[in-house]
C-alpha cells in the first residue's frame, strides 16, 4: 500500500500537482502569490498573480529551466533559484499544503550598495530585489528569503504573467515558532536566525518589544563596531556571526507579554520577524461541599465552585447535572451566580460560581459537576459532587408518633396519680 501511495505522489509531482505527499525540501517547488503595488488615481492597489518558486534541487539548472518552461503555458510567473544560493527549504521543510508563500518586490529605498556575494561586486547598475516569505499555517515558523536578480538587458522593470526570473537566494532570515505560550516565572527562548551568502557580513541585529503601541529596545549589536547594547533579555554575541540571534528571557512576568521583533540588517537589505509571547496560567478548581453531599428531601444547599490563579482573564464556567450511566448530554444548570473577578497579587485572576440546590428524590445519585474551560487548558477541568437524598418523613407517621408520645405522657401521669392515691390509702389504716 505504501509503495502505491509513493508511486501516485511521484506521478502527481511530475505532472505539476503539489500534494501533501512531499515536503518543500523534497519537491523543491511551491506555488506562491506574487503581490505588486500599483497606483491608480492616487490610490494604492495590490495586484496578485500566481507564481512558481523553483528552489535548489539535485537537478541541474538546465533541468529546472526546462521545468520552468513547462509552466509558462499555465500563466504563472516562475522564480528559478539558481546556484550558488542559500538553501531556503532547510528552514521551511514541511508539507507544502501546510505552508503559505508570498513574493514581493523589495525596494532598497534609494540605497545603492553592491552586494558582496558572488557576482555582486563591480556593477554600477542596481540589482533587482524580491522577497519570498514562507509561513507555516500553524505558526511553527516564518522564513523570508531575499532573491537577487543581477542587472541585465533581460531584467526589465515589469514582470510578465509568464516570465521566468533567474534569481539567487542571498540572504535569509527565519524564526520559529512565531507564537510562544509560557507560564509565569519560566525561562523562554525566542528563536531568530539568519544566513548570508558571503563570509563576515556587515550585520546589525536588534530586538524590540512592542505592546499596545509602546515599542522599546531590548538588545542591539553591530558587527562593524563589535559593540552590543543589552537592556533586557540575553543574546549571545558569540553566536551572532554563526547566524544565531535568539533571545533568552529568564523568569517571565506579565510585563514580558507582547510582540517581540527581531530585525536583521545587512546593507542594503532589512528584514524583521515578529514573535508573539503569550502568558498563560492554568486555573485551580475546587468545589464546596467536597466530593459528596447528603440532604433530606426539600432541603436547600449552596454548591460553590472556586476558580483561581488563571491568566488571561477570559474563563468559561458551567454547572452540569449528570446522571451516572446515562449516555445523554448533561443538562446545563441555569441561574448560576458569579462573584466579581478577583485580581491576585501575581496578576492572575479568580472567580467563584455557585448554584442554590433544592434536593428532590430525583436528584439521588446525581453528580453536579463544575466544568471550567480556559485558553491554557487542552481539556476542561471537571470537579463533581455526588448527591444523596433521603426521603422526608410522612405526615401520618409524624401524627402517629405525636399521639404515641401524648399517650405515654398521659400514662405516666396516670401511674403517678395511682401511686400517690395508694400511698394515701395506706396511711389511713389503723394498724
Amino acid at each position: 500500500m505504501f509503495c502505491n501511495v509513493a508511486v501516485i505522489c511521484f506521478w502527481l509531482l511530475n505532472a505539476g500537482s503539489f500534494s501533501a505527499c512531499f515536503t518543500l525540501k523534497q519537491s523543491g517547488r511551491m506555488m506562491c502569490s506574487f503581490v505588486e503595488e500599483q497606483s491608480h488615481l492616487g490610490e494604492i492597489q495590490y495586484l496578485q498573480r500566481n507564481a512558481l518558486l523553483l528552489l535548489n534541487s539535485p537537478d541541474t539548472e538546465e533541468e529546472r529551466a526546462a521545468r520552468a518552461r513547462e509552466f509558462q503555458h499555465s500563466g504563472v510567473i516562475t522564480f528559478l533559484v539558481k546556484d550558488p544560493s542559500l538553501h531556503v527549504a532547510r528552514h521551511a521543510d514541511e508539507d507544502t499544503d501546510k505552508l503559505q508563500c508570498e513574493m514581493k518586490r523589495y525596494s532598497t529605498a534609494g540605497i545603492h550598495a553592491p552586494w558582496p556575494g558572488a557576482g555582486g561586486v563591480g556593477s554600477d547598475t542596481p540589482d533587482n530585489w524580491f522577497t519570498c516569505t514562507i509561513k507555516h499555517r500553524e505558526n511553527q515558523f516564518s522564513v523570508t528569503a531575499f532573491l537577487r536578480q543581477p542587472p541585465s538587458p533581460e531584467s526589465e522593470l515589469r514582470v510578465g504573467d509568464t516570465d521566468t526570473l533567474r534569481v539567487s537566494a542571498v540572504f535569509v532570515v527565519h524564526s520559529g515558532p512565531t507564537v510562544v505560550e509560557t507560564a509565569l516565572r519560566r525561562d523562554v527562548r525566542l528563536d531568530c536566525g539568519f544566513s548570508v551568502d558571503h563570509a563576515r557580513p556587515d550585520v546589525t541585529v536588534e530586538w524590540r518589544l512592542q505592546l499596545r503601541g509602546d515599542r522599546r529596545k531590548l538588545f542591539s549589536y553591530a558587527s562593524r563596531s563589535g559593540q552590543a547594547e543589552r537592556l533586557e533579555g540575553e543574546v549571545s554575541v558569540a553566536e551572532i556571526p554563526r547566524g544565531n540571534a535568539s533571545l533568552r528571557l529568564a523568569g517571565v512576568t506579565l510585563k514580558s507579554e507582547g510582540t517581540y521583533v527581531c530585525s536583521v540588517y545587512v546593507p542594503p537589505l532589512y528584514s524583521s520577524q515578529d514573535i508573539q509571547l503569550d502568558i498563560v496560567e492554568s486555573p485551580r478548581v475546587s468545589v464546596s461541599p467536597s466530593s459528596s453531599l447528603t440532604l433530606q428531601e426539600g432541603a436547600e444547599e449552596k454548591l460553590v465552585c472556586d476558580i483561581d490563579g488563571y491568566y488571561p482573564l477570559d474563563v468559561q464556567v458551567e454547572w452540569l447535572r449528570e446522571v451516572p450511566g446515562e449516555r445523554r448530554l448533561p443538562h446545563v444548570v441555569k441561574h448560576i451566580l458569579f462573584t466579581s473577578h478577583r485580581h491576585n497579587m501575581d496578576g492572575t485572576y479568580g472567580i467563584s460560581a455557585f448554584i442554590l440546590l433544592r434536593a428532590s428524590l430525583q436528584d439521588h445519585g446525581v453528580d453536579y459537576t463544575c466544568r471550567v474551560s480556559h485558553k491554557s487548558l487542552r481539556v476542561s477541568i471537571r470537579k463533581s459532587v455526588r448527591l444523596a437524598v433521603e426521603a422526608a418523613p410522612q405526615i401520618g407517621t409524624i401524627l402517629l408518633g405525636f399521639l404515641f408520645f401524648v399517650l405515654l405522657i398521659m400514662l405516666a401521669v396516670l401511674l403517678k396519680y395511682l401511686h400517690k392515691a395508694r400511698e394515701t390509702s395506706n396511711k389511713k389504716k389503723p394498724y
